[in-house]
């Protein structure tokens, strides 16, 4: 059991990371001045701050005022991040991401976005450019573990390629293989052999297809499934035209109606006891399992205000949050007196704060994807988070019935 949760967690982690990649990915900056700065754990405070205090002096040089006061701001947003975390660097590094992200020339938005790298972070770097450096990022959230799916008969076959929530199409071919008839003035035996020779060069074509796909994946494929109406899977394997490296990978033969992007689609259904350990099928499982507790049990609940609720008072067993949840939390802090505030809106919502206390116009210090915020909640009180994508059917169902946010519960 507990394997399976630590599976679960490193799910949500892995989803909420690529979001923020995502995110961060679609901002432009007018010149150079986005920043991306990431920290190695370990990294001496000294010589970070004395970078970003001489970079702040050496940008009084830049001469276009907009893009002078912007890298300015921004290098003054990451320097109060870090005496405010009093440099306290998480195990796998940090890597911080600031500038102005205004769509509108000559108006500023400077933004402030931090991220927890999900495996060591080796490199120390400081990087100005018209878009943030993700490089030391991307290569962390791509899927370690790829399926192959092909679905096929005589006339068409598709393969596909299955990494994590998503399947992607890599290959479509149509035969050129007659139907069993004779042709005009042909005798039936040169027809047949014509036939099969026909047939012999579009399961070659299929295999080669299949090679070209998979092979330079060969140590992240997990396995292959063949699919397809009929004997004619079973035919293509019996020529032993693949790989042998794939051949190893075969986890079995599925059937199903069709040979197109619907057959993929239909094979990853009915193939959930080959499929069972991948996130699609995982995910597929849980949102049934959500609905299910909706209709007979009464042990589900979903609403952002009933499942904060339920969060709070510790009833909450595993909190499903839709990707599409697209809001953000901003961490305030008062210049003068030090009250700090967080202020939840929607994803690029401008908001700007007096404090309550003394009155004084509040500062901006950072903010913090929603999904995020909700996930350390729920970690507080021992549930188990799962970031449902909108891929699969169930995944869009969630999102637009049940407003993306829910949980299945310990008790009512």
């Amino acid at each position: 059991m507990k394997r399976k949760i630590i599976e679960e967690i490193s799910d949500a982690e892995l989803n909420l990371f690529n979001k923020k990649l995502r995110k961060l990915k679609s901002f432009k900056g007018s010149g150079t001045e986005l920043i991306s700065l990431y920290i190695p754990y370990g990294t001496d405070r000294s010589s970070v701050m004395s970078q970003l205090i001489n970079e702040r002096s050496q940008s009084s040089n830049i001469k276009d005022p907009n893009t002078r006061k912007n890298v300015q701001g921004a290098l003054k947003k990451i320097i109060n991040l870090l005496k405010q975390i009093d440099f306290n660097i998480p195990k796998n590094g940090l890597a911080i991401f600031c500038g102005n992200i205004s769509k509108q020339e000559g108006k500023s938005n400077i933004k402030l976005f931090t991220v927890v790298p999900i495996k060591r972070l080796e490199t120390k770097l400081y990087w100005c450019d018209s878009e943030f450096n993700l490089e030391p990022l991307e290569e962390m959230g791509k899927p370690t573990e790829i399926y192959g799916i092909l679905v096929m008969d005589k006339n068409e076959a598709t393969i596909a390629l299955l990494k994590g929530k998503k399947y992607e199409i890599v290959g479509k071919f149509r035969s050129n293989v007659a139907g069993k008839i004779r042709a005009g003035g042909q005798s039936a035996k040169r027809f047949e052999h014509l036939r099969e020779e026909a047939e012999y060069n579009f399961y070659k074509k299929i295999a080669e297809a299949m090679n070209k796909a998979l092979v330079p994946y060969i140590d992240k494929i997990k396995g292959i499934i063949i699919a397809g109406p009929g004997m004619t899977k079973e035919t293509f394997l019996e020529k032993e035209l693949l790989d042998y490296r794939l051949k190893e990978k075969i986890l079995g033969t599925v059937s199903t109606a069709y040979t197109d992007e619907y057959g993929v689609k239909e094979t990853i259904e009915r193939s959930k006891d080959l499929l069972k350990h991948t996130e699609i099928i995982r995910e597929k499982e849980i949102v049934n399992e959500f609905m299910k507790h909706v209709i007979k049990t009464g042990l589900a609940t979903y609403g952002e205000k009933e499942t904060i609720e339920a969060l709070e008072l510790g009833k909450v067993a595993v909190l499903l949050l839709s990707e599409k949840l697209n809001k953000t939390a901003n961490y305030f802090e008062c210049p003068h007196c030090g009250h700090k505030e967080t202020v939840i809106t929607n994803e690029n919502e401008e908001v700007q704060l007096n404090c309550k206390k003394c009155g004084s116009a509040m500062e901006l210090v950072e903010e913090k994807d929603y999904i995020e915020l909700l996930m350390e909640k729920a970690k507080v009180v021992g549930a188990q988070t799962r970031i449902i994508s909108t891929e699969t059917e169930e995944g869009e169902k969630f999102w637009k019935i049940f407003g993306g946010i829910g949980a299945i519960l310990r008790f009512k």
